[in-house]
């Protein structure tokens, strides 16, 4: 079955859309510790299809690292907005794959149609949110809800409104057993986790020495090995909990400045960096109303569906005959973007408690029905 999907993905080029925050260091990064991610990172990582993945970083001297272990293997698969669950099998819409029968590759999922005991939505009315073409990744040039807009009912489009396993990511995206089409790759089994735990129950407190004073701005950072597009937010819950959806939701954090790009950790290191303006949605747009999303700065692989291969803003000019592997959400397998982050400032707000709590993040795809989650622990002074 594993050379099946293989030959599969072979076909549709790389669809999964891994990624975790790397500064705080999360949670997630737990099997760091443990070989073969506390040595040497290969020159060319296995691919997340793998029966090893790898979430490669900069590293402290800029170099890739294996630090963040497999942080990039929390997440919930099987998650369209609409639904009250997800299905932890289902990766979505593929609409550029082999159509022998739309049954396996269908165009448009739906996971939750009216009627169905696992939806919420309404006769007559459609729960997709994001139709403005500057806020959508992929296949932006067709008419929203139309036949066509195949990423309808997929996360991005109503930010925060699907639902999620758990709130920190489950390992491997789904509960056991591996179902036959593993979306999601391959997490591997450690003495610190297994597939189908959850973040919240498995992963301990990780203190990060990380310590924010209110009403400041601080730097985020997030990398992805590989992409689908979408957007994501930042939020902060008390370290003793609940860690769920609710109470993340009841402290949202809005950025600030410019959001950026840095490769091989920066000028610090030796290596690049470039800032832009973001694009953010929020408003009634987004779940809690009010809370700031940011629109991910990568754009998506979109080779087939007519919209070649976009590069992030002011990429060409800093990058050249580069600029293809190094801004793209182009997927071809190379080690080009290892030490690529996403760079944000968020505000720590005035009014909020001071003490411990978890910094949560989470990523609502675009071209897949998935959504990543890391928790990284940090200490909020007055």
């Amino acid at each position: 079955m594993q050379m099946r999907i293989s030959a599969i993905f072979a076909l549709v080029g790389t669809v999964e859309g891994h990624g975790a925050v790397v500064t705080p260091p999360p949670r997630n990064a737990v099997d760091k510790d443990l070989a073969p991610w506390n040595g040497p990172v290969p020159a060319h990582p296995p691919s997340v299809e793998s029966a090893t993945g790898w979430c490669p970083v900069a590293g402290k001297d800029g170099k890739p690292s294996g630090q963040n272990g497999q942080s990039c293997f929390w997440f919930s698969n099987g998650c369209a907005i609409g639904c009250k669950t997800c299905d932890g099998s289902s990766r979505g819409p593929i609409p550029w794959g082999p159509f022998k029968n739309d049954s396996f590759w269908d165009r448009k999922f739906n996971l939750c149609p009216v009627g169905c005991a696992n939806s919420t939505q309404v006769a007559g009315k459609t729960t997709s949110k994001i139709c403005d073409p500057k806020l959508r990744t992929v296949n932006t040039a067709v008419e929203c809800h139309s036949k066509d807009d195949w990423y309808e009912f997929s996360p991005w489009r109503a930010p925060g409104s699907a639902p999620v396993f758990d709130s920190c990511g489950m390992a491997a995206g789904h509960p056991p057993p591996t179902p036959k089409q593993n979306f999601g790759g391959l997490y591997v089994n450690t003495t610190h986790a297994k597939v189908g735990d959850k973040g919240t129950e498995v992963l301990p407190k990780a203190p990060s020495g990380t310590v924010w004073t209110v009403g400041t701005a601080y730097e985020v950072t997030w990398t992805i090995e590989a992409n689908h597009g979408g957007g994501y937010s930042y939020r902060l819950a008390p370290a003793n909990g609940p860690l769920n959806e609710e109470t993340f939701g009841k402290i949202p954090l809005s950025f600030v400045g410019q959001q950026g790009l840095r490769w091989d950790g920066g000028p610090a290191h030796g290596g690049k960096e470039l800032f832009f303006n973001a694009t953010y949605a929020t408003g009634d747009l987004v779940v809690p109303a009010g809370s700031m999303w940011a629109k991910n700065p990568i754009p998506r692989n979109d080779g087939v569906t007519g919209q070649g291969y976009p590069i992030a803003p002011g990429c060409d000019a800093l990058w050249g005959n580069e600029s293809k592997a190094k801004c793209s959400g182009a997927g071809d397998g190379s080690s080009a973007c290892d030490t690529l982050a996403i760079v944000d400032k968020v505000m720590i707000p005035k009014n909020i408690v001071p003490g411990e709590y978890v910094l949560g993040w989470r990523w609502d795809c675009e071209e897949s029905n998935q959504i990543w989650q890391s928790c990284s622990d940090v200490t909020i002074k007055a």
